[in-house]
């Protein structure tokens, strides 16, 4: 009897399930609290206290402030203990001066890279992110979804994670000031990106980013006189 070959498919390619270490879930749990503003500038970070809130040994919570401190999102002072950092009006100049040279250069590797799909795709969530505008914690990880899937499609990892981490760096002082961002400017960057006009998406976000820039620093300049005064 002739035996007869059967074809078997090949099972799906999937990556396998890591569970995350106790550090990663303190890491994540402080770091969207910092971005929320639930834990403001300049607030210190009790360890004992933040331990039992999370239900942690100070083992990983000191490993998770050692990684947000990476990120510019904490201050560890040796043994007089750790505190959500603060950005001045400089700190927020130099920020902006690094992200418009980081993020002009990255919207030119994603205008080379861009499909129909993606455009698409980046046209839904820019209009996830301004429906969330009003509110300015939503709008916020709207924002940072919308650009981070944006600067994904550079194919230049380095170089998104760390547009990635200033953004979030400066995100918290806008969400404090309420300072809100243009419908005007993604609309025309999302235009410019269909058509892959790289001259013209550059611009668009160089000035979206002065924009956003220019504000938030009048804002906190306001902030200042204000407390001055009482």
């Amino acid at each position: 009897m002739t035996d007869i070959a059967v074809d078997k498919a090949d099972p799906p390619a999937v990556s396998p399930v890591h569970p995350q270490t106790a550090e990663e879930v303190v890491t994540d749990a402080l770091r969207k609290a910092i971005l929320r503003g639930d834990l403001p500038p300049g607030r210190r970070l009790g360890q004992k206290e933040l331990a039992e809130q999370l239900g942690v040994s100070r083992i990983p919570l000191r490993d998770a402030l050692r990684r947000l401190e990476e990120e510019a999102l904490v201050r560890i002072d040796g043994r007089r203990g750790a505190w959500v950092t603060t950005l001045d009006t400089r700190d927020i100049a130099e920020i902006y001066e690094l992200r418009i040279l980081l993020e002009e250069r990255a919207v030119c590797h994603v205008v080379n890279n861009l499909t129909d799909q993606d455009a698409d795709e980046l046209a839904e969530l820019a209009q996830a992110m301004d429906e969330a505008e009003t509110d300015p914690v939503e709008g916020r990880l709207a924002r940072r979804e919308f650009y981070d899937s944006l600067y994904r499609l550079a194919e230049r990892p380095r170089m998104a994670k760390m547009i990635l981490q200033l953004r979030d760096n400066v995100g918290r002082y806008h969400i404090l000031s309420d300072s809100g961002h243009s419908h005007e400017a993604h609309a025309a960057l999302l235009r410019s990106l269909k058509v892959r006009d790289v001259d013209t998406a550059s611009t668009v976000l160089r000035e979206h980013l002065e924009e956003a820039r220019d504000d938030l620093i009048e804002s906190m300049i306001e902030d200042e006189k204000a407390a001055a005064a009482e």
